[in-house]
């Protein structure tokens, strides 16, 4: 965690935190003036393997997934909440009909009116974005307009057309990560194994260009041993899996 404020605060990976931001920014002891955070910019960045949860200082619940960055003010000011996004996070924001609450990734602005949602930038070419209660505005940033989305509804930005799909989904396809499970729902092995790849920490190899289109369906613990979800995927697909080292790869 970095912070304008002249520390530095390295986040275990095996451990889930909590800093509370009401008034004072607050780490196990460490208190900070309400003078001082005012100004501050705070930079929280998650590991591989790691996760980390965060309650800002008007209330507003995040969840952020491993391999993700957050930038977020200490205090927001009396016009907007805004932060940054890259990788995924799932926020409970606080209503505040005064101060509109916005998440901005590298491509998108959204705007949140009181709501639960699930934001993801570390898909490959795409930006998810799921509502699960509430409302939000999406909109590609520097854009006028934004889609509307609602309840049970997945927004998917693609990178290279500039375009979105929305779409209703099984919202829990998407958000059970922050409740400690994986839920694959006829996705590619491409897909999942880049899921797995941030958890777990490791780089996935494919042997066969083939083998990335295989869809697997699967509900299983966040922290089974990586070994576990593999015997599984291999028992459906029929795709072998090779453990070198950090390096898993994948052969048909």
């Amino acid at each position: 965690m970095t912070r304008r404020l002249g520390k530095n605060l390295k986040l275990p990976r095996e451990k889930e935190n909590s800093v509370s931001t009401s008034g004072n920014l607050e780490y196990d002891s460490l208190v900070v003036p309400v003078q001082e955070a005012a100004l501050a910019m705070n930079t929280l960045k998650i590991p591989r393997g790691g996760e980390f949860r965060l309650k800002l200082s008007d209330g507003t619940n995040v969840y952020l997934n491993s391999a993700s960055e957050l930038k977020y003010p200490v205090c927001f000011d009396e016009k907007e909440r805004k932060v940054y996004l890259s990788g995924e996070a799932y926020f409970e924001v606080t209503k505040d009909s005064d101060r509109p609450f916005y998440v901005e990734t590298e491509e998108l602005q959204i705007r949140v009116y009181g709501t639960e949602f699930n934001v993801n930038t570390n898909q490959p070419g795409k930006v998810h974005t799921v509502l699960v209660n509430g409302k939000v505005g999406v909109k590609k940033r520097g854009m006028t307009g934004e889609i509307v989305m609602k309840p049970g509804e997945l927004a998917s930005f693609d990178r290279k057309a500039g375009t979105f799909e929305v779409k209703e989904v099984d919202v829990r396809q998407y958000v059970l990560w922050k409740d400690g499970y994986f839920t694959f729902e006829n996705e590619s092995l491409e897909q999942i194994l880049n899921t797995l790849s941030f958890w777990y920490d490791v780089d996935v190899f494919f042997q066969s260009e083939s083998a990335k289109q295989l869809v697997f369906t699967g509900y299983m613990k966040r922290y089974s041993d990586i070994s576990e979800i593999l015997d599984a995927i291999t028992d459906v697909v029929g795709v072998n899996f090779t453990i070198n080292g950090k390096t898993i790869i994948v052969s048909k």
